[in-house]
């Protein structure tokens, strides 16, 4: 399938392309495409995929054209995941029909697109995958500059100027950095199309995810029965809790129990980008209220060394 790159705007887009920035776009384009294939498949997009997947994610430049008056293109062949990942064995999880229909390219307009959207707080977006989107920034050298990606008319295509990047920084900044948590629950439920894991909370139920094959193999034990969990918390775009990464599991004591909440860290100041980005009116008190979550920074160091270490008693 080609995609179109093209550029247009400035004397440089002249359909030649000078070998620094060629490198810089096709670098750009393709780390977006491998966050977001690996948000589509493992639920979490900052991971390095495998050759297999980096194989699929081959993105192929067929030609530069174009003139002082045309501006730049860029046409790029990729071939759709069917062809690609279908076939493949994976461990821990399995791809879905949707992401099936995609090519490496699609995702890239996809992302975009959801990121500017007015729905943006609802799209499956991560912050690993924005801060990616942000770095496609560096490609435009002036304000005049406008970039458009399309695939000839399967799909609209996508209209980027450097005044875009400030809706996608705001969503960015409004998701808060990833957490140090512990979190204690019933583990009842398994979900190998994603390798993730639910957890049965006081609170409620919690998405946990293991990253590495040896955790799913030894966690997988304490199915339906009650476990305490460290790892790292991860957001979505609305602040939310979107899932916990595992680090370090075992069985849990008393005081797993008594400090185990489930996190939702936005902090005052995400809460109020959050309001202003999606214009609701609120004070900086009332976002302060609603910040509960067992973070690290909530309770000593001893304390949380302490916890960590009950863990493996």
């Amino acid at each position: 399938m080609d995609y179109d790159i093209k550029i247009l705007g400035e004397d440089d887009d002249n359909g030649l392309m000078e070998f620094d920035r060629l490198n810089l776009l096709t670098k750009s384009t393709k780390d977006i495409a491998t966050k977001a294939l690996m948000l589509w498949l493992k639920g979490f997009s900052d991971i390095i995929p495998d050759k297999n997947l980096k194989r699929a994610l081959a993105m192929r430049l067929k030609g530069i054209s174009g003139s002082g008056l045309e501006g730049t293109s860029l046409t790029i062949d990729c071939n759709y995941f069917s062809e690609t990942i279908k076939g493949l064995q994976f461990e821990i999880f399995k791809p879905n029909d949707e992401v099936l229909k995609l090519t490496p390219m699609a995702l890239v307009i996809n992302s975009f697109r959801a990121a500017l959207s007015e729905g943006s707080i609802e799209s499956d977006l991560d912050k690993p995958l924005l801060k990616s989107l942000l770095g496609f920034k560096k490609n435009f050298i002036s304000d005049n500059e406008v970039f458009y990606l399309a695939n000839r008319g399967s799909i609209e295509d996508i209209r980027l100027t450097k005044d875009d990047f400030q809706k996608i920084g705001l969503l960015e900044d409004s998701i808060p950095e990833p957490n140090k948590v512990i979190i204690n629950g019933h583990l009842d439920e398994m979900k190998i199309s994603k390798g993730k894991l639910g957890l049965q909370t006081a609170q409620g139920f919690v998405n946990v995810f293991a990253n590495e094959k040896s955790i799913i193999e030894n966690i997988i034990k304490f199915i339906n029965k009650e476990v305490t969990i460290s790892g790292v918390a991860h957001y979505k775009p609305n602040g939310q809790l979107s899932f916990i990464e595992i680090q370090e599991f075992g069985e849990p004591n008393t005081n797993d129990r008594f400090f185990s909440k489930n996190p939702n860290a936005m902090t005052a100041q995400q809460q109020l980008l959050f309001q202003v980005k999606h214009k609701k009116k609120t004070s900086s008190l009332s976002a302060l209220k609603s910040i509960t979550g067992l973070l690290k920074d909530d309770i000593s160091e001893e304390q949380f060394n302490e916890m960590l270490k009950d863990i493996h008693r």
